[in-house]
């Protein structure tokens, strides 16, 4: 998925299961990759195949949901 666009309600994401952290796919262009639209196309993400072994990578389902936190911002405020 473009990194600027919209994501879906339900994006599928690459976990390592030694670390518990998400695993990025390199994409030509978009770099590295973490949201897929399918658990197929999640497994399919790495030519080697890496991501089909099972017993070091899990795919996890997550709801995507926007939240505006302000409708008008003139600032960049890091909290």
């Amino acid at each position: 998925m473009k990194p600027k666009e919209n994501k879906p309600e339900i994006v599928f994401r690459i976990i390592s299961k030694q670390t518990g952290e998400a695993v990025g796919s390199y994409s030509r262009s978009y770099h590295n990759e973490y949201d897929f639209g399918s658990v197929s196309s999640a497994r399919d993400a790495n030519c080697h195949d890496l991501f089909k072994d099972e017993k070091r990578y899990k795919i996890a389902k997550y709801k995507v949901t926007y939240e505006l936190l302000e409708d008008e911002c003139e600032e960049d405020i890091i909290d």
